[in-house]
């Protein structure tokens, strides 16, 4: 790993992993969650030869096996959504309800998240963006016919922040496209999730990873060689 050098007070002062985050008070945000991935999945063919499978998940599927529901079930009121500290040390992938305004339930949670920040403005209390990558393992949820097992997403991406508090926060017009482009966080995905009126973005993500699932009462291991995630308006305060 290469030793990074930064310079503080004129003095330069080497890091050799993750830098560190500007301490402040522990909150959370919610933020909408949109994402699309294709994963693959061990089949057979007529000879009985193995074969890949190819199967298309979005949000809403997420949630319905979260919910422990069939992936063809129609929801209107429950979606997606990340949870994330605002001092960026933890995340969460959770179930929103709308008509509750509350988290239903959390189906994916961090067990690490490693961050860089810039601030471009030097007179701000706080950076107002940054890169992450950071691993959520997959809880059980749902039931025996319908759910996650288990497995992991490695996520990376990156987020605005309010630079008056430090906070992931949700801007009218999204930035770092070209460093999107780069680092494979510009594609938008595709679903038939509810669309915002007016776009507002916290962030972008791709990711990597295996998920545990069960569908119809089979259990499946599917890889997900990559996945989209858009981080849109903010849901919780």
């Amino acid at each position: 790993m290469k030793r990074l050098k930064f310079w503080v007070g004129g003095a330069a002062v080497v890091v050799g992993a993750a830098v560190s985050v500007w301490a402040i008070t522990l909150n959370t945000r919610t933020f909408r969650a949109v994402t699309s991935m294709v994963g693959v999945i061990q089949d057979t063919n007529l000879a009985g030869k193995p074969q890949y499978e190819f199967e298309t998940l979005q949000g809403h599927d997420l949630v319905n096996l979260a919910l422990g529901t069939p992936l063809d079930t129609v929801r209107s009121n429950q979606v997606m959504a990340l949870e994330v500290n605002c001092d960026s040390s933890a995340m969460k992938l959770v179930v929103y309800d709308k008509s509750a305004g509350s988290n239903l339930v959390t189906f994916a949670t961090s067990s690490s998240v490693d961050v860089v920040q810039q601030q471009d403005n030097d007179t701000a209390a706080f950076p107002n963006r940054e890169r992450f990558v950071a691993r959520l393992d997959v809880a059980p949820t749902g039931n025996a016919t319908d759910g996650f097992v288990g497995g992991y997403l490695t996520v990376a991406g990156r987020l605005h922040l309010n630079p008056t508090n430090g906070c992931p926060r949700a801007v009218l017009v999204d930035a770092d496209r070209r460093q999107d482009l780069a680092l494979n966080d510009h594609r938008e995905p595709r679903n038939r999730d509810d669309v915002d009126r007016l776009v507002r973005f916290a962030g972008r993500a791709h990711y990597i990873g295996v998920l545990q699932v069960v569908t119809g009462g089979t259990t499946n291991t599917v890889l997900v060689p990559n996945g989209n995630l858009s981080l849109r308006r903010q849901l919780i305060p």
